[in-house]
């Protein structure tokens, strides 16, 4: 039996489809910096629960980066993959010298710093080729202190694409950037979001 739909529904389910892909995204993100925490206060006796204040950020900006250290020809565990990771956050989101010194010490010991610094120059070119990405919507800097704040956007770029893409309502658009905004553990402004995925749908659609 064929069921026949009209244009309006069909658009109606992409985004709806769209939206929940975002969701689970942004709650994979919270998820994965949830887990390090936890690693970190079991392999290292770090309590790094502050971090959640940044949560979805940081797991926009390490989710690539996790799956780039797992799709390597060197296997290491799921512990090991936290602890390098557990390096990087504190690299980039926090000033804490005396953590980060406590990290590497274990994953020297562990026969990691190898890969560790292998692992840190592919987030280098991440942060790189991402802040040249915002800096070229005309971003403007005094608008953000620090636009890796930006990073739980990474993830969700595909499903943004797709979107612009689409022939999508002005209405349609304020609801996605809303299921974004509704999320927690965000470090920029509603008003920011907003501005900042319009941006990204006009670059896309040109």
């Amino acid at each position: 039996m064929n069921i026949i739909i009209t244009e309006s529904q069909y658009k109606y389910i992409l985004l709806e489809e769209s939206k929940k892909s975002i969701s689970k995204t942004l709650e994979d993100q919270s998820s994965i910096v949830k887990r390090i925490i936890k690693s970190a206060k079991t392999q290292a006796g770090l309590d790094l629960t502050f971090l959640l204040t940044w949560g979805t950020t940081i797991g926009g900006f390490i989710g690539p980066i996790s799956d780039f250290i797992e799709n390597q020809p060197i296997k290491i565990s799921d512990t090991e993959i936290d602890l390098i990771l557990t390096g990087l956050i504190l690299t980039y989101f926090t000033s804490n010298k005396k953590f980060l010194h406590k990290i590497l010490v274990i994953i020297k010991e562990k026969g990691l710093i190898k890969i560790f610094d292998e692992v840190l120059t592919k987030t280098e070119k991440l942060e790189k080729t991402f802040l040249s990405f915002i800096d070229s919507l005309g971003i403007t800097t005094h608008k953000v202190s620090n636009m890796i704040a930006y990073a739980f956007l990474i993830p969700v770029l595909p499903e943004i694409y797709k979107i612009a893409t689409k022939d999508f309502s002005e209405v349609a658009l304020d609801d996605v950037v809303k299921r974004i905004i509704s999320f927690g553990a965000l470090t920029v402004s509603g008003v920011m979001v907003k501005e900042l995925v319009r941006k990204i749908v006009d670059r896309f659609r040109s």
